[in-house]
């Protein structure tokens, strides 16, 4: 999902497989349900991407604001959403970088993915699937949701993803290739 009006890109690398502004992915939802499909997974693409993907930690969040769209029209709906910084971020990777290494701080994303998670859950979200695999993520998650009153929402593993061949498209649909390493 992306801001906007009226968006529907079809991804290239991905055929089949749109970009979508809220009115076309709450078109897309009546279509599913009228063909008996009870359930997305959701990506934010936001407008503005900065060094920690602060967009994503707001109760207004591009995810936030198209899961209670959704639930509004269409409550059956089960939704879940990728939780992960690489759509979020100007350097495409997945959480906050340290400026000494380069690499992704671990303790420090593990922090930003637990404010992301519980602002998923708030919106309204029936399953997290978190795409980030810091090292601690699944428990950083479940203390989170459950210190927030979200102790029956489940996590998704992402663990399938390592014999991907989606990697490529995956960044092209989220528009977050890395910008080094």
């Amino acid at each position: 999902v992306r801001e906007g009006q009226n968006i529907k890109t079809e991804v290239a690398s991905m055929p089949g497989v749109y970009q979508m502004s809220i009115d076309e992915i709450l078109k897309e939802c009546e279509y599913l349900v009228s063909i008996n499909l009870k359930s997305i997974i959701l990506f934010g693409i936001p407008d503005t991407k900065d060094s920690v993907g602060s967009e994503c930690l707001c109760g207004e969040s591009i995810i936030a604001r198209t899961i209670k769209a959704i639930k509004a029209k269409f409550p059956q709906m089960f939704i879940v959403t990728d939780l992960c910084f690489c759509e979020y971020t100007d350097h495409g990777h997945c959480g906050i970088l340290d400026p000494k290494t380069g690499s992704v701080d671990n303790d420090k994303t593990l922090e930003i993915s637990a404010q992301q998670a519980v602002v998923h859950a708030r919106a309204g979200a029936d399953m997290i699937a978190p795409s980030g695999m810091m090292d601690g993520i699944i428990t950083t998650l479940r203390n989170a949701l459950d210190e927030n009153g979200f102790k029956n929402l489940p996590i998704m593993a992402y663990s399938t993803k390592f014999a991907s061949g989606y990697y490529g498209p995956f960044r092209d649909v989220a528009e977050s290739t890395p910008s080094f390493g």
